[in-house]
């Protein structure tokens, strides 16, 4: 005998929930990876030193990673729209560098920023497989 009362009645109406005026706000598209190993740093294409890295690159927190952006945290001001260099360093000093934008800033805390990178980054998505060793996904 289950403690399960069968004769339970439900409202008609239980089901019928209307989704159709929510707003959808995710649009991302690839799976983010929260890593802890990736050293990050931003340094800013301008016309002065496009070209030339020395002591421009602003170090960075990086809050979770894809391979078509990330999410930083950064006391320094990023202009949206704005063209940066991004160096993402793993622990085995395994570097990638990537052109990419500022794409957003969070409203929640003004000290994280969206970034885009120009393009798809493969070699990146599959090294961040490869190297992951606990899987945190956001």
């Amino acid at each position: 005998m289950s403690d399960f009362d069968d004769n339970l009645e439900f409202p008609d109406d239980l089901f019928d929930i209307d989704f159709s005026d929510a707003p959808i706000t995710n649009k991302r598209v690839a799976t983010r990876y929260i890593r802890e190993d990736i050293a990050a740093s931003v340094c800013k294409i301008s016309w002065f030193n496009f070209g030339f890295r020395f002591n421009k690159d602003i170090f960075v927190e990086l809050i979770d990673i894809s391979s078509k952006g990330v999410l930083i945290a950064t006391s320094q001001k990023l202009p949206i729209n704005k063209k940066i260099t991004l160096t993402l360093t793993f622990e085995d000093l395994k570097s990638f560098i990537i052109q990419a934008k500022v794409v957003r800033k969070a409203l929640a805390d003004q000290t994280q920023y969206g970034i885009k990178f120009d393009r798809t980054n493969d070699a990146l998505g599959d090294y961040l497989l490869e190297t992951q060793r606990k899987l945190v996904f956001k």
